[in-house]
């Protein structure tokens, strides 16, 4: 059945998951299937025991749930999400999505509701590039490992002034040293591309994207860095995408808005446009009490 499943997922994705590591990934996990004619159409993933949301200001509790299947077919994925929402009953099930025209008319197949806005969602097309001369790129520089120990250093200064939270199985932290963004680095390679801003002798930002399919997450975290070295840090991490990932056609960032700041004149100068929120949807199942 794993296979199976493995089977429908994206090519780009199966050339960096091995069968194994998918196998692995799905074991703690529940799994609803949809078929037609005997063939996997879509799937959800899902853990059966209800996790709380982390959103501070309202209770909400419901099973984070990922789904995977064609994205025209509504009632395939509303079934799906009735099916899973029926296996964690009262709860039910709860998924992030941007808004638009199709999220809209799954919310309201499935009677699901959204529950409150994430973050904002940020994209820019290939054609929109910036050409790498339109800004001074000097400030910047790609980061392959490993780094020397006075590199680390600063890294570990600049991930701790930005708040970076790194968690293990038994705490989380904010406060970080060499080795931990040694090992941070290493996990990342061969994973994504990682570009860092240098201003006035310390780290400042970091730029880091890694691929889905043809589309790119970037994740930017910055402290103190100005509009103009985040402009530069953004356009050179581009240019790295232009060469060394030819099938990715559009680069996606998404952030909270008070996150979005002071880095929106830097995107806006390099083609990214704002695309709307992406959401926390919440669906119960059907004649569960009210909560």
């Amino acid at each position: 059945m794993v296979a199976e499943i493995y089977a429908t997922t994206d090519a780009g994705y199966r050339e960096e998951v091995t069968l194994d590591e998918f196998r692995e990934h799905l074991s703690e996990s529940r799994i609803v299937v949809a078929r037609k004619e005997e063939r996997i159409v879509g799937w959800a993933g899902f853990h059966c025991a209800a996790e709380r949301d982390t959103d501070e200001t309202t209770s909400l509790r419901g099973a984070a749930i990922t789904f995977h299947a064609d994205q025209d077919d509504i009632h395939v994925l509303s079934r799906l999400l009735h099916a899973a929402a029926e296996e964690v009953r009262p709860d039910g099930v709860v998924w992030p999505s941007r808004i638009g025209e199709f999220h809209d008319q799954l919310a309201g197949e499935t009677g699901a509701v959204a529950h409150r806005e994430l973050f904002r969602v940020w994209q820019t097309p290939r054609e929109a590039w910036p050409a790498t001369s339109d800004f001074p790129l000097a400030e910047t520089s790609a980061i392959r490992t490993p780094l020397a120990d006075e590199a680390l250093g600063r890294y570990a200064d600049f991930f701790t002034k930005a708040k970076v939270t790194r968690c293990s199985e038994e705490s989380c932290t904010t406060t970080w040293d060499t080795t931990m963004v040694a090992e941070e680095l290493a996990q990342r390679e061969g994973h994504g591309l990682t570009q860092v801003l240098d201003e006035q002798g310390c780290v400042t930002g970091e730029a880091f994207a890694f691929a889905g399919g043809d589309e790119m997450m970037l994740v930017i975290t910055q402290h103190q860095a100005t509009t103009k070295g985040l402009t530069a840090l953004i356009a050179a991490l581009l240019e790295r995408i232009r060469v060394t990932h030819p099938q990715i056609g559009i680069v996606t960032i998404e952030a909270e808005p008070d996150e979005l700041g002071p880095l929106v004149p830097a995107l806006a100068a390099c083609g990214f446009e704002d695309k709307g929120a992406r959401v926390l949807y919440h669906l119960r199942p059907r004649g569960a009490p009210d909560l």
